[in-house]
């Protein structure tokens, strides 16, 4: 049942980085998704942004069959602390309008790994819930969200297309900070969170990129550049005279 179920994160999961695509020269991805949230901006209030994008939530169809396909002896009980943790993600879901929508549940995987499956399930492995903050879980959900604005990582992989696939995971990065903009927590919990998660899985520097997934270092680099993009836009505070 565990490899079901991390057959099923594969469809598009933080902190899943073994399938190694073959590197090429190719554009910058922070760049390109820095011009991506940069054009949409452009006479929107900041965090409206999002609103702009929500997509339509997934129908009650298909939210039983994604529910059906998650293997049940892989579902586990979540423990007193770890249901704290679980419930402080309600916030993600409400804001994005997709509490009751969207199911939470934690998952006997050994890998630390957090994915959406069919935009009705956010599987939550028990090593994660141990191993971040709850600041970097709610990054985490939120970025995983993201992946139901950009509906196209199972073509993409298919594909092999590694510089769309940055590009995706960047545009999720920037779901994921606008979100945490908007529930007023550090943004900057997300990338605590890929660190953490590829240190426990044990991810090969040389690796990251050539999966598809960006470097670490390189989300830094977009998180920073969309708050400083965010703070500009956001209108002058007026003064006292």
């Amino acid at each position: 049942m565990r490899v079901q179920t991390a057959t099923i994160l594969m469809t598009c999961g933080l902190g899943l980085a073994n399938a190694d695509i073959e590197a090429r020269g190719r554009p910058n991805p922070v760049m390109e998704a820095l011009r991506f949230f940069g054009a949409l901006s452009e006479g929107n209030n900041g965090l409206g942004m999002l609103d702009r994008l929500r997509p339509a939530p997934a129908s009650e169809t298909a939210r039983i069959l994604a529910l059906a396909d998650v293997p049940p002896d892989s579902v586990l009980p979540p423990d007193a602390n770890e249901r704290t943790k679980l419930e402080a993600l309600d916030a993600v879901l409400i804001y994005h309008e997709r509490q009751h929508v969207i199911e939470i549940k934690l998952i006997d995987v050994p890998m630390a790994v957090v994915g959406l499956h069919d935009r009705a399930v956010i599987l939550i492995s028990r090593p994660t819930l141990a191993l971040l903050s709850v600041p970097e879980l709610q990054a985490t959900v939120a970025h995983e969200i993201g992946h139901e604005y950009f509906d196209d990582y199972r073509a993409l992989r298919q594909r092999h297309d590694i510089d769309a696939l940055q590009l995706l995971e960047l545009k999720c990065d920037g779901v994921a900070v606008l979100t945490l903009l908007a529930l007023g927590l550090d943004p900057m919990s997300l990338y605590g969170a890929v660190e953490k998660i590829g240190r426990f899985n044990e991810v090969p520097n040389a690796r990251w990129g050539n999966n598809g997934y960006p470097r670490p270092q390189d989300r830094q680099r977009f998180i920073r550049g969309l708050l400083d993009m965010m703070r500009s836009a956001a209108p002058p505070r007026s003064s006292r005279r």
